[in-house]
């Protein structure tokens, strides 16, 4: 295996020298980047991510740094958010890698900035003031969010329109004649702009607390008549639970859309269509959203460090009719 001691013979330098070339901590002219970088391509390393770095200026290298993929095995958007990265990214030449991150933000971004091995960092399951952002943004380490959070500074993202795809899903219900409103969510209050725009349609709203999982949405429906006698209609925020919901209400004595409608407005249209009621959704394409992200990311890292122009995207989506709701009777 080559060492970066390899790679200082050949080039005729240090070992530090070579470091601080890949690195970019220190400033090396460009004869002796050019030499490293022969003696890398020499060595075999022309596939290497320190390669390109010198070639680009950074590392090629995109880290995605996400706390729950595998904490909810039963939603499939995480999956489909990381297809979306991974492909963003690749179009461009980049590669990408998951950092799974604990409840340490600081120790999490310290250990990957010393790492040095990133170009830049897509944060994502951000947290309402997350601290990460902070401290990439003091270390000039270009990131794109994928969500949004509450800092003092403008940064990139991507998001859905959370307000505008909830006002959708409630406007439908409420033009059907539905009033008393049930909301999926797992360990979660009712979002304040929810209860606002319900507000403002006057439409009361009712917390579903359920895991997210197909056995959570199934317990919902076996005692939803007698515990909710008064919801017609659901806005749900999870995927697997509503299929669970979905699919157990018949074997319940619930008929949708007749008792009840129910739209989705947080699941993928594959999971949409495939339940035994096909349930109405504001659409959501969680991989293309992802790729845009990854080409953000790509974009953040071609304009360098000190760039300081921002970007934006809110994805919102067009409701699609499965037939999951109707006329309130």
């Amino acid at each position: 295996m080559t060492t970066r001691a390899d790679i200082a013979r050949l080039a005729g330098v240090s070992e530090s020298t070579v470091s601080y070339a890949l690195s970019g901590k220190r400033p090396i002219s460009d004869a002796v980047k050019k030499r490293v970088l022969a003696a890398v391509e020499q060595a075999g390393y022309k596939s290497n991510y320190a390669a390109a770095a010198l070639a680009g200026g950074s590392p090629r290298m995109v880290t995605m740094m996400i706390s729950n993929l595998f904490a909810t095995p039963a939603s499939r958007i995480n999956g489909a958010l990381v297809d979306g990265i991974v492909d963003g990214v690749r179009a461009a030449g980049f590669h990408s890698v998951i950092w799974p991150v604990s409840n340490d933000d600081e120790s999490d971004v310290d250990l990957l900035l010393r790492s040095n091995f990133s170009g830049g960092v897509i944060l994502m399951n951000v947290k309402e003031k997350d601290e990460r952002l902070r401290l990439l943004n003091r270390a000039k380490v270009p990131f794109v969010v994928l969500g949004r959070t509450k800092v003092d500074f403008e940064y990139n993202f991507v998001d859905r329109d959370f307000q505008s795809v909830d006002k959708i899903a409630l406007t439908k219900l409420k033009d059907l004649g539905h009033e008393n409103i049930g909301i999926i969510l797992s360990d979660s209050p009712i979002p304040a702009h929810l209860k606002r725009a319900a507000a403002s349609l006057k439409m009361k709203l009712e917390l579903l607390d359920v895991p997210n999982t197909l056995d959570g949405g199934a317990l919902l429906a076996v005692h939803f008549k007698k515990s909710h006698p008064t919801i017609s209609g659901i806005i749900s925020f999870l995927d697997a639970a509503t299929i669970g919901f979905v699919n157990a209400a018949a074997d319940c004595g619930l008929s949708i859309p007749r008792e009840v409608s129910i739209i989705g407005v947080n699941m993928l249209e594959s999971q949409a269509e495939s339940a035994h009621q096909a349930i109405s959704t504001v659409a959501f394409d969680a991989y293309e959203m992802a790729k845009s992200c990854g080409k953000m990311m790509v974009e953040a890292i071609e304009a360098g460090k000190n760039s300081k122009k921002k970007r934006s995207e809110l994805w919102v989506g067009d409701f699609v009719d499965r037939g999951s709701t109707a006329v309130k009777n």
